[in-house]
C-alpha cells in the first residue's frame, strides 16, 4: 500500500516538521505502507526552481499512485496546498484519513474524511497509525 502525507509547511518549524514527518513515515513503514511527503524533496524542488504549480502537479501525480491520503492537522492555520490535496482526493474518490491534533478546533476536515484520528502528541499519533488496518479503507 502507498500513502501521500499532506501537511502544513508554510510557517512551520522545519526541524520539528522533519522530526514529525520522519516519525510518521517510519510508522507507516512498520505498518507495511509506503509513505511519501513532499517535504523530503524540498531540495530537489528548489534545485529545479519549481514553483507552486509544478509542486502541486507533482503532488497530484504521486497521489494518483497512492491508496489513500494521510492528512496531518497540527494547528488551526490553513494550508492552501493541503486543502487542494484533500479536494483532489475527494473529487477522485481516493480515501482520506485526517489526523487532527486535539488542540485544533476550527476545522471540518475530519467530517470529510474516510477515517478521522485525534492525537495529543507525536508518539500518540505514531501509536494510532500502528492501530489502523489501512487495507480496509473504503471511500
Amino acid at each position: 500500500m502507498k500513502t501521500f502525507i499532506a501537511y502544513r509547511h508554510t510557517g512551520e518549524d522545519p526541524a520539528a516538521l522533519e522530526k514529525l514527518l520522519g516519525s510518521v513515515r517510519s510508522a507507516f513503514d512498520q505498518a507495511g505502507v509506503s509513505a511519501y511527503a513532499t517535504f523530503f524533496d524540498e531540495t530537489v524542488f528548489q534545485a529545479k526552481s519549481m514553483g507552486a504549480k509544478e509542486i502541486m502537479s507533482h503532488a497530484f501525480a504521486v497521489i494518483n499512485e497512492s491508496d489513500f491520503l494521510f492528512v496531518i492537522q497540527s494547528s488551526d492555520s490553513k494550508s492552501e496546498g493541503l486543502l487542494m490535496e484533500v479536494g483532489y482526493c475527494l473529487a477522485k474518490g481516493i480515501p482520506v484519513v485526517v489526523a487532527t491534533h486535539q488542540n485544533v478546533k476550527h476545522t471540518y476536515l475530519p467530517e470529510m474524511a474516510t477515517l478521522s484520528i485525534s492525537w495529543v502528541g507525536p508518539q500518540d499519533l505514531i501509536s494510532k497509525i500502528a492501530e489502523v488496518d489501512f487495507s480496509k479503507l473504503k471511500f
